[in-house]
């Protein structure tokens, strides 16, 4: 699934190219893909004003007070195709721009949606959201009071959106191998200089990741269908033996593959 580095860098890439282009139609590929707001009828949906993040979510404003807000969930990716005759084996949805060039949305898992909304409407799915990791806002006090009644494994809490938006699974490994911090530990047992060390090492995975444009472990590609480069750069997720010599262990937690260094992130806080 795109994590926070990989859907900026979509934007990043959607903010070079489409910036400022006419939107002429959306073609629905598959039912479903495309949700409008209860009674919103549209004639026009203007030009692409602004392209913005909030989690994992993508905003695209329009000059018409529209908002497309995209979700790519597990296997969405953006592309963007200059030619209006090519398209993807898994697109889901087509934004078509008045100078014959489109934007594909291509999902295989089919999960992902496009919500068409006026840009006046709340969204609950992003009002529910917790703080951006690279804001100021993102501190060790912060952390210590979404914490300190969170008897849940400290790898578990990071990865709910409403604590944390934009996390997922690879990052929080990377963030705890790197905070030498055991992801089993329950999140209400870590002192304040620990914390101090999962918000600096939440800011520099974030900064590097976006750097190398995301990590591609298998579905995830650029608005130029490039893949990112931050998996050669993983030290811990999916890895067999770590930097120090040991092997590194694998369990499940939540359903979800944990990968960390027993050595390396003892049972300490």
């Amino acid at each position: 699934m795109p994590e926070l580095p990989e859907v900026q860098t979509i934007i990043n890439g959607l903010n070079r190219i489409v910036i400022a282009k006419t939107i002429s139609s959306i073609i629905e590929k598959r039912q479903g893909t495309l949700v409008f707001e209860k009674g919103l009828k549209i004639c026009e949906f203007g030009k692409i004003k602004s392209i913005e993040r909030r989690g994992k979510y993508i905003i695209i404003k329009t000059s018409k007070d529209l908002k497309l807000i995209v979700h790519l969930r597990m296997t969405g990716k953006l592309i963007f195709e200059k030619d209006l005759n090519n398209t993807s084996s898994h697109s889901r949805a087509e934004i078509i721009f008045s100078d014959k060039t489109k934007l594909i949305f291509d999902d295989v898992r089919t999960f992902g949606k496009i919500q068409i909304v006026n840009s006046n409407e709340i969204i609950n799915a992003l009002q529910k959201l917790g703080i951006e990791p690279l804001s100021d806002e993102f501190n060790a006090e912060y952390l210590k009071n979404k914490l300190k009644n969170r008897k849940a494994p400290i790898k578990n809490v990071l990865l709910d959106q409403t604590v944390i938006a934009g996390l997922g699974n690879i990052y929080v490994a990377e963030i705890l191998f790197r905070a030498k911090i055991h992801p089993a530990i329950p999140a209400n047992k870590i002192e304040t200089v620990s914390l101090k060390r999962i918000v600096l090492e939440t800011k520099n995975v974030m900064q590097e990741a976006i750097k190398h444009n995301g990590t591609t472990i298998s579905d995830y590609r650029s608005v130029e269908d490039k893949t990112g480069e931050f998996q050669n750069f993983l030290k811990v997720y999916s890895k067999k033996i770590c930097e120090c010599g040991v092997e590194i262990q694998k369990i499940k937690q939540a359903g979800r593959s944990t990968y960390f260094c027993h050595k390396c992130q003892n049972y300490e806080t």
